[in-house]
């Protein structure tokens, strides 16, 4: 996956969810992460994400993906 793939997924994702990718990633990396999806989530959206990252099992099969892998390869270059 190169960034023009890493763009059109966050463009598509972005799309699906009405959320604005880059302000995630900037809350993120400002360690306001809970706050942004708080206030852009559902409340079933939320708990429903806050239960698969604070489930260890689940959080690792997420992340082991090809995908997770991946796109986390791609933020991660951008530092």
């Amino acid at each position: 996956m190169n960034n023009n793939d890493l763009n059109k997924m966050m463009k598509t994702a972005q799309q699906k969810t009405g959320i604005d990718m880059n302000k995630m990633k900037q809350a993120a990396e400002k360690g306001r992460l809970d706050d942004f999806i708080n206030q852009n989530l559902s409340s079933e959206a939320t708990k429903k994400l806050k239960n698969v990252l604070s489930n260890k099992e689940a959080a690792e099969k997420l992340l082991s993906t090809p995908q997770a892998k991946e796109l986390m390869k791609k933020l991660m270059e951008d530092k």
